[in-house]
């Protein structure tokens, strides 16, 4: 069963501006092309992860099993199934208008809902960034978060899948929309890091993973993201 955010207001202790602080924030995508930062309010329906590894083989005349030569690993690719339900979004319907030092949260503008924004955001992770004064090109690089589970940083590979199904709702829309896509891993490991770390690997300690961590006054906050408003 999917779980959904709950917001709840308190005061950072730091600006003393008024935090909208959702009590699980752990799923969360960071577009590192565009800086912005997507909060995922639920979790994936189901996330495959695996890693390939490749050998050249040899059989010499006589021998019964081929001698094997050491080629290559990975990437690493992990597979996200999302499931998106508006009518349990009511919560996290807001507009936002925060920023982290990492980049802004996606406003919610006109009719749209959070479930809008999810879909108009994880279709861009297919396409790159443009910065015209730079006269520069951008690649679609992203770091995916989900829980305390899985953290990949990464390249979309193939294409992002979205599915409409019904009941339609009073506002013209799909009660449901399923999201699915592939992210394969950019940064290099060895079996000793990833035997320590496993499928959460590059997300501990990093400048992203605490920036989107900031506590509240009495410290009992500190696992969870601010939206400032």
């Amino acid at each position: 069963m999917s779980r959904y955010l709950q917001p709840v207001d308190y005061k950072n202790q730091y600006s003393g501006k008024q935090v909208k602080n959702f009590a699980m924030i752990d799923n969360y995508i960071y577009f590192y092309h565009t800086k912005t930062l997507l909060l995922l309010p639920t979790f994936p329906e189901t996330i495959q992860d695996s890693t390939s590894v490749s050998f050249s083989s040899v059989t010499p005349m006589s021998r019964s099993a081929p001698i094997y030569s050491y080629t290559s690993s990975g990437p690493r690719t992990v597979a996200f199934n999302f499931s998106f339900h508006r009518d349990m979004m009511n919560d996290v319907n807001l507009v936002q208008k925060g920023k982290t030092q990492f980049g802004k949260f996606p406003d919610i503008i006109n009719d749209d809902d959070y479930v809008d924004q999810l879909i108009n955001q994880l279709e861009a992770v297919a396409l790159p960034a443009y910065a015209v004064a730079e006269k520069m090109v951008n690649p679609p690089v992203i770091a995916v978060k989900i829980g305390k589970d899985i953290f990949c940083k990464g390249v979309v590979s193939g294409a992002i899948a979205k599915e409409y199904s019904g009941p339609i709702l009073r506002t013209e829309k799909y009660a449901m929309v399923a999201v699915s896509f592939t992210v394969n891993e950019v940064d290099p490991y060895d079996a000793q890091s990833v035997a320590k770390d496993g499928s959460f690997r590059g997300c501990i300690n990093t400048d992203l993973e605490r920036s989107v961590r900031v506590g509240g006054s009495n410290g009992a906050n500190k696992n969870r993201t601010n939206m400032l408003y």
